[in-house]
């Protein structure tokens, strides 16, 4: 049985594979050591958890503080063992410590972040997604040109505020991309039926 090591002083999110929750222990806290059975996907929800109390009916509370979480304990990790990420209140100057996971990460989450530009650098290095989504973030539509590095992603979803239509001018260079989703992009609709006409067989909207 693997053993993740996270660190030992604070709570820096959940950790979720299949059966890892139950309505007797519910979520599985990253501090300390994980023990986590073999062969199994391992999920990662990244943020400052104080945590856990059972609220009845298998129901359980998290927790949580808006406190920023230092992201170099990524680079304590093993390099393979996270196949899904989510970051929600991480510190953008250690961001860069995403890219120690690329050689197992397959899906990326900006949830909420308040992220930049600045962060995309990284996100471009992870060669091996195939999902990746954002909203609450401040991208622009220069920055996220830099994502055409992502050829191996099927789901797109950029649904941020900040963005134009001119942000998804780099998706028809993604070979494998079957669905790219808006929400929250001001869009109107001949926009959108351009983005459609440009992407055949890409489910746009």
């Amino acid at each position: 049985m693997p053993i993740i090591q996270f660190p030992t002083d604070r709570i820096v999110g959940t950790v979720e594979w299949l059966g890892s929750w139950t309505g007797e222990r519910g979520p599985v806290l990253a501090t300390g050591s994980v023990n986590v059975p073999d062969d199994v996907t391992v999920s990662l929800d990244v943020q400052a958890v104080r945590g856990t109390e059972s609220s009845g009916e298998d129901s359980w509370t998290i927790d949580v503080t808006q406190d920023a979480v230092d992201l170099g304990f990524l680079r304590e990790l093993p390099d393979t063992c996270v196949e899904s990420l989510t970051l929600k209140s991480s510190d953008e100057a250690t961001f860069d410590a995403v890219a120690h996971l690329a050689p197992g990460l397959r899906r990326l989450y900006l949830v909420w972040a308040g992220f930049s530009d600045a962060v995309l650098e990284t996100v471009a290095k992870l060669t091996g997604l195939t999902y990746l989504q954002t909203f609450g973030n401040d991208f622009t539509d220069h920055g996220v040109q830099q994502l055409a590095s992502l050829v191996n992603l099927d789901h797109l979803y950029l649904e941020e505020q900040t963005l134009t239509a001119a942000a998804f001018d780099f998706a028809d260079q993604l070979p494998r991309l079957a669905r790219l989703g808006l929400q929250d992009v001001p869009v109107s609709e001949d926009e959108l039926q351009r983005l459609r006409e440009r992407l055949p067989g890409v489910d746009v909207g």
